[in-house]
């Protein structure tokens, strides 16, 4: 008896330990993130220094299982979003690829061990810090992830474009361009960087479409979903030939109208230069 009590304490206090140990090595993971976010936003030509930083959270976030959590939901997002802006830091000159495909990976983990709930929650991140976001905490989950799948692979795309904008000295396909002109019909489409950038773009679409409909289903759209939406669709028509183009950019018009109706929400300059421009030729 006196031995199975025994036990039972050791056993206790190895949880204790094991459970104190966790919440040290998250705490050093949030302040990497939030140094990752700071130098960003200070001195973002010192990101090569810490690179190591991140990657030794992501080993840190690997060894202690931190995905597997469904009650740190709000937590994860907010480190895995904080380690894929600082993969994604200047996108049109490449990607921290190493960093950007463990990312991915995360958002797949998390999304998998979510399979029974196919809705989700609108809003993006923001919505993190109200009481939807725990009341609704698995429905919240896929659509996040959707909405992260898609920033990756919109972002991935982003280098390819570039190069694709060098080469070629006509059309702008990054996402943060300030002219919505497309590629005129060029055969040169087909080509090896156009074929890379449609892998990385397919993706981008489907997973923010994915988005969309289920935020459309709880009534809960942000014109910042419509709007990344858009723009994946966007740049996917400029890397498509005639005639596939014209629905990618007839589904960027349609996003681009709903977001604009949304009360309180104004689309960028670029954006709406490129509804008024072009949407007076869709129906």
């Amino acid at each position: 008896m006196s031995r199975q009590s025994g036990g039972s304490r050791q056993h206790g206090s190895q949880s204790r330990n094991i459970d104190g140990h966790h919440e040290g090595v998250i705490a050093q993971v949030k302040s990497i993130v939030t140094q990752l976010d700071g130098v960003l936003s200070s001195s973002p030509h010192e990101w090569a220094t810490y690179v190591p930083s991140a990657r030794s959270a992501m080993g840190a976030i690997d060894r202690i299982h931190f995905f597997r959590d469904r009650q740190r939901f709000a937590e994860q997002i907010w480190v895995l979003q904080g380690l894929q802006d600082f993969a994604y830091h200047d996108p049109d000159s490449g990607c921290i690829r190493d960093i950007a495909e463990w990312c991915q990976i995360a958002w797949l983990r998390i999304l998998q061990d979510h399979p029974e709930n196919l809705e989700a929650l609108t809003g993006g991140l923001k919505l993190l810090t109200g009481d939807s976001a725990i009341t609704e905490l698995d429905a919240v989950t896929n659509h996040l992830c959707d909405i992260g799948l898609g920033s990756n692979w919109l972002q991935m795309s982003q280098a390819t474009l570039a190069q694709i904008h060098r080469q070629e000295g006509t059309g702008v396909l990054g996402q943060d361009s300030d002219d919505a002109a497309a590629y005129p019909p060029d055969p040169r489409r087909q080509g090896p960087l156009y074929v890379e950038a449609r892998g990385y773009l397919q993706p981008a679409v489907d997973f923010y479409a994915r988005a969309v409909q289920s935020a459309n289903a709880r009534g809960s759209t942000t014109g910042g979903l419509l709007a990344s939406a858009a723009e994946s669709n966007m740049s996917l028509g400029n890397v498509t030939a005639p005639p596939g183009d014209e629905r990618h950019f007839t589904q960027a018009i349609h996003y681009l109208r709903l977001a604009e109706a949304i009360p309180n929400f104004l689309l960028s300059t670029y954006l709406q230069e490129y509804l008024n421009d072009y949407g007076r030729y869709v129906s």
